[in-house]
Formats: C-alpha cells, sequence, structure tokens
C-alpha cells in the first residue's frame, strides 16, 4: 500500500485524486492533506481518510478545524508554508501538488 499526502486537497486537482484513492481501496492510504482555506471541506476529508496530518493557511481556520475533529488522531497544522511541512513528513510515498505556484519546494521533495 502506497501512503499518499495530497496538497491542494480542496482544489479540483486534489478532489480528484481522492476520488482515484476511493476507487482504489487498499493501493493507498492518506497520511496527509494540505488545504488553504476550505475548512469544511478538508473537515469532510479528514474524516473520510484519517491522515495523521492536515494543514490550513490561516491559524483562526486550523482552531475551527481542531474543534471539528476532535476525537481523531490527526495533528492540525497551519501557516502560509506548512504545506511544505506536510510534504515533508516522514512516512510518505507519495506527494501530489496541487497548490497553484507550489514550485516554491525544495526539489529534495520531489524524491519523497
Amino acid at each position: 500500500m502506497k501512503r499518499i499526502v495530497v496538497l491542494g486537497s480542496t482544489g479540483s486537482i486534489g478532489r480528484n485524486t481522492l476520488r482515484v484513492v476511493e476507487r482504489l481501496p487498499g493501493r493507498f492510504r492518506v497520511v496527509g492533506l494540505a488545504a488553504g482555506r476550505n475548512v469544511g471541506l478538508l473537515v469532510r476529508q479528514a474524516r473520510a481518510f484519517r491522515p495523521r496530518v492536515v494543514s490550513v493557511e490561516r491559524e483562526s481556520d486550523a482552531v475551527r478545524a481542531k474543534r471539528l475533529l476532535a476525537g481523531l488522531r490527526v495533528e492540525v497544522l497551519a501557516g502560509p508554508e506548512v504545506a511544505e511541512a506536510v510534504a515533508a513528513r516522514p512516512g510518505a510515498d507519495i506527494v501530489v501538488s496541487a497548490i497553484t505556484g507550489v514550485h516554491g519546494l525544495r526539489p529534495t521533495l520531489a524524491a519523497v
């Protein structure tokens, strides 16, 4: 089973990536999700896929996400550059980058 991180999970490419994961049960395990500001969708995705970590852009959104995800064992990160931290976490075999302008990630992440 391949462990996958989806950066930009609430956008169209991220949502379609998660649909593929759903259609291939047993092939992938979502271990990280990074979103911008769509906390509602991120929370639904976290409940469905049970990643170890999720991230949002703003601290106020992280507070909301933590409250909505209470009881799940998921770490919630916040900040403008936390998507990179989610991608760099140990344990990911595949990182799908579906974030506009993500070209600024360090090249070493491409091999994750």
